[in-house]
């Protein structure tokens, strides 16, 4: 059977990188490596990354939506999910209000928004989602006013990976949003909360921060997709391995047809076997128009099919991927989609 393993070393190798990166730009303050989990932490499988992170230290998450909270709320001191309404309040899971619209759907879906967590996203110029911030004051008013708890102020730096400006544009204007909370926090009698803007490309990339935590997602898997240099990212190490296991062999002779439509035909006698995955766990569809080599040098030969694919060879596991950055090549494409295809419904396996 199929199956993924995750290597618990090369996560706290890469969490590693980001921990010390801080100490060095910011000794003075201790600022916190939250994990982004969301989407079956890319791919990765929800439960098994929440259990790794929860090992190495990890006390704040983030994932997609309240099921994916609930899931993981056990294991730590704060969960945020980005988007939806959460159906029942919770000491630790906390919602991301995008705008005015969200709290009449708090409202309609609990009634009382007493005690509710919240943390309020800012658009700081990626103009995708988030409150303006001329309009803060106007929120943070109707969270006080409702009693609510106002557990964080983010926003979303968009341009880590990109050569130009406009990184620098959107930290600075967080600059301003932090400071601007901190006026009114003074003015309308409210504890301060916590401040966050910067993912895993954003991080390793500034040499100032001093921001509360740093939300980190993709580098903890081990990638990065960034355009500029950033040293740091050379070193970090994909944890996730990809695995199948051989289902029958064949010895076809010259002229002999594999698969659907018969794309591939042998130029050789040769050894094929089929391995138990395919597109339907996740794969890519490969249909004669791209090659993609296996880790050891073989090629997946076209078709695939939704539930195995062939190569040359009778060995009975094979590793399939070791790189999603390599088929993201393939398929022009980011490794994040290479990753977050992969069935929930594969085992994965810590080593």
């Amino acid at each position: 059977m199929a199956y993924i393993t995750i290597n618990h070393n090369f996560f706290k190798h890469n969490l590693d990188i980001f921990r010390q990166h801080l100490k060095t730009i910011n000794p003075q303050k201790n600022i916190e490596v939250a994990a982004v989990l969301k989407d079956n932490a890319y791919g990765h499988g929800l439960e098994i990354m929440s259990d790794l992170a929860m090992k190495n230290g990890i006390k704040s998450v983030f994932v997609k939506n309240y099921n994916e909270a609930l899931k993981v709320a056990h294991k730590f001191d704060s969960v945020t999910f980005f988007y939806g309404i959460a159906p029942e309040k919770s000491n630790n899971i906390y919602s991301t209000i995008h705008g005015f619209d969200d709290f009449a759907k708090i409202e309609k879906a609990l009634g009382d928004m007493r005690g509710l967590g919240v943390e309020l996203k800012v658009n700081v110029g990626m103009n995708r989602n988030g409150i303006e911030m001329k309009d803060l004051r106007k929120h943070i008013e109707v969270i006080l006013k409702n009693d609510m708890r106002l557990i964080g102020i983010l926003s979303h730096n968009g341009y880590g990976d990109e050569i130009g400006d406009e990184f620098h544009k959107e930290f600075d204007k967080f600059q301003e949003v932090k400071e601007q909370v901190k006026k009114l926090s003074k003015e309308l009698g409210f504890a301060l909360p916590r401040f966050h803007s910067l993912n895993s490309s954003c991080t390793l990339r500034t040499q100032q921060c001093d921001d509360d935590l740093v939300r980190i997602g993709i580098a903890l898997y081990g990638y990065l997709t960034n355009e500029i240099t950033i040293e740091a990212a050379k070193k970090l190490k994909p944890i996730l391995k990809l695995y199948a296991n051989r289902i029958s062999t064949k010895l076809l002779d010259i002229g002999e047809r594999i698969g659907y439509g018969g794309v591939t035909i042998m130029t050789n006698k040769r050894v094929v076997s089929t391995y138990d995955i395919g597109y339907g766990d996740g794969l890519y569809r490969l249909n004669g128009n791209k090659k993609l080599l296996l880790p050891n040098g073989e090629e997946i030969l076209p078709r695939t099919s939704m539930d195995c694919f062939s190569c040359y060879g009778d060995t009975d596991e094979i590793c399939v991927m070791e790189d999603a950055g390599y088929v993201a090549e393939v398929f022009d494409t980011v490794p994040y989609e290479v990753l977050t295809r992969l069935s929930p419904f594969i085992t994965r396996i810590i080593v």
